[in-house]
């Protein structure tokens, strides 16, 4: 309920006052909307992200030199810490991939001329290339730029999860009808694009 919400909030919001505090209730669609100003429709947007062991002073250079190289104003580079509940829960009881990893490195592309496509879509696969000696090869699935590398991208992120959710997948979606996303195929499926499956 919305008291309660309130109820909540209130000693974050008497700590200290707030820089900015948009927290109360408000509509769906106005959540749905909040970022649309940030990002307008009709620019051009490339997200690909890599989670990272930690930041050492090599792999912080190494980011530096990537984000200095943006062919875009517009772009940015995220790094995300990761702790809390994160960290909280054992890798192998849930799906969600990464808790290990110490931070998310984010490069996120945007731009406005699709004739700078190539260069921007470029500038992000080289960064992440160039810092994948610092990661366990998981990714935060909400940024899988164009999904690409396919099902290799999910056999990485998963590791041995991977075969216990194709099978979850067979028992509730065999016929894949959920697939229009970063997808794990159902069972029967993963073992024709390789790699068996056990229950």
């Amino acid at each position: 309920p919305p008291e309660e919400g309130e109820r909540l909030m209130r000693p974050l919001q008497e700590f200290r006052r707030p820089l900015v505090d948009v927290s109360g209730p408000q509509r769906y669609v106005q959540a749905q909307q909040f970022f649309d100003e940030d990002y307008p429709q009709g620019l051009r947007y490339y997200w690909k992200s890599l989670n990272l062991r930690d930041l050492s002073d090599e792999a912080i250079d190494r980011i530096v030199e990537h984000a200095l190289r943006q062919p875009s104003p517009l772009s940015t580079t995220d790094i995300w810490h990761i702790g809390g509940a994160v960290r909280r829960r054992d890798e192998a009881e849930s799906a969600f991939a990464g808790r290990r990893a110490a931070f998310l490195l984010n490069c996120e592309a945007n731009w406005e001329d699709p004739a700078d496509d190539g260069a921007n879509i470029a500038w992000a696969r080289r960064f992440l290339a160039d810092m994948q000696e610092y990661s366990d090869g998981s990714r935060y699935l909400n940024f899988p730029g164009l999904y690409e590398e396919g099902n290799d991208t999910m056999r990485t992120t998963f590791g041995e999860r991977y075969r216990r959710l194709a099978a979850l997948k067979a028992t509730y979606d065999p016929t894949n009808l959920f697939r229009l996303n970063q997808n794990i195929p159902p069972a029967a499926e993963a073992e024709r694009h390789g790699g068996s499956v056990t229950r």
